[in-house]
């Protein structure tokens, strides 16, 4: 398998280069995260001037170091005769593969991370909820681990955050809602401050730390009174965000508009359209798709019904329909550890998400035609068609619980990783 990152000095970088991850702490740099596509000189000028000496390039998503010292000159000279010849070394893995990959690599690290994140989460939520103060270190040190956890796979902690989809604590809640922020800032590369966005999405429902208990459980349907009541949590967070030493303006603003909708519909302070930060939208996808996911105010939902609920709130005018399309196409009609039945009576575990296609992600198939178990089975990417073979699609989408599978056990990083 060819190592599809490299680490170069800075002053190797060009445009059009796929930068993976830098040498300074994510919490120092004005970038959201640190996988970012280098499209200008000025962008470079930006990691020089911050500090940045090294940094990790994904030769599967931009530009090689020795592809980009040959552009220009071959440009310049307009002659194709000149260019190298193509390499006849082994097949470079497709982008499903190399996600495959890293997913396996980062699995165990993630693991470690989000069970200190959930015990970290779970402390400052507590502490509030006894009359304390936000811990603000706290919450930033699990923002940074997580975003460098996801930089490195965001379908590793997409797959941890599915597999506690039904617990419902508002720890939980809170870790959850932040890996998928961060995960739809991640791919779709959202200009915002990273810092703020972060902590913001982690701390969104930390008003309810002021709210009973049991009316935050209850999965009947509210009262009048209840539901006012449930209403005060977004002004009671920011309120509590507010009297926190250092923590930055957009967090506050995250936490009093995760429940505003663009059509004026939202609480608590009705606002509409761009009135409504763009940050703040995210996150209220994110919110949504958690809550509805695993069940917190009402019956879990399958994904799919999820993304169905989530479209019909854009056509009703509640959601930005671009946006949740966005958000869709980070995280799949088929998320990330879903087991699904093909068409070839095969079956597989979800592995990464087809941006492109969201019907037809990449699997690692784990059990053949004739129902046989295989641990190392092909790592396959729905949208490609081999000649002659039969084409491969989704026909369900089954109950790992209800099969009685555990989807990591197939997770496992072995030799043969390709179809």
């Amino acid at each position: 398998m060819i190592n599809a990152q490299k680490r170069i000095p800075v002053g190797r970088v060009k445009p059009g280069m796929y930068v993976a991850g830098l040498d300074r702490s994510w919490l120092e740099t004005p970038f959201l995260f640190h996988r970012k596509l280098i499209k200008s000189a000025e962008e470079i000028e930006v990691l020089k001037r911050r500090g940045v000496r090294e940094v990790i390039i994904d030769v599967s998503r931009g530009l090689d170091v020795d592809v980009a010292a040959v552009e220009e000159p071959l440009a310049a000279e307009g002659n194709a005769d000149h260019r190298a010849p193509k390499s006849d070394g082994p097949r470079t893995p497709n982008a499903g593969e190399l996600n495959f990959r890293a997913l396996a690599l980062e699995l165990e690290n993630a693991q470690r991370t989000h069970q200190e994140a959930l015990a970290a989460a779970e402390s400052i939520f507590d502490g509030v909820r006894g009359g304390g103060p936000i811990k603000r270190e706290i919450a930033q040190r699990v923002v940074a681990d997580l975003g460098a956890s996801i930089a490195r796979s965001p379908e590793a902690n997409l797959l941890l955050m599915q597999m506690r989809r039904f617990q419902m604590d508002l720890f939980v809640h809170a870790i959850n809602v932040c890996v998928l922020s961060l995960v739809v800032g991640t791919l779709e590369e959202f200009d915002f401050d990273a810092p703020a966005f972060a902590l913001g999405a982690l701390l969104h429902d930390v008003g309810e730390t002021r709210i009973p208990r049991n009316l935050l459980r209850k999965q009947e349907a509210f009262t009048e009174s209840e539901r006012k009541l449930l209403a005060q949590h977004p002004t009671l967070g920011a309120l509590l965000l507010q009297n926190a030493e250092e923590l930055p303006p957009l967090g506050r603003q995250i936490v009093l508009e995760h429940h505003e909708r663009i059509d004026g519909s939202g609480y608590p302070n009705r606002l509409r359209g761009a009135d409504v930060s763009l940050a703040s939208q995210v996150v209220a996808i994110t919110d949504a798709y958690d809550d509805m996911l695993s069940g917190r105010n009402q019956a879990p939902l399958q994904p799919s019904e999820v993304l169905r609920q989530l479209f019909l709130q854009s056509n009703a005018g509640a959601l930005d329909r671009a946006l949740v399309e966005r958000v869709i196409r980070c995280l799949g009609v088929y998320p990330i550890g879903s087991l699904v039945e093909l068409n070839t009576g095969e079956r597989g575990i979800v592995v990464a998400a087809n941006r492109a296609d969201t019907l037809k992600p990449t699997v690692r198939i784990m059990t053949t035609r004739t129902g046989m178990n295989q641990y190392n089975g092909p790592i396959v990417s729905l949208a490609d068609s081999d000649n002659g073979a039969p084409e491969r699609r989704i026909v369900a989408a089954l109950d790992p619980g209800r099969e009685r599978i555990d989807p990591l056990a197939f997770l496992k990083l072995t030799s043969a990783v390709t179809a």
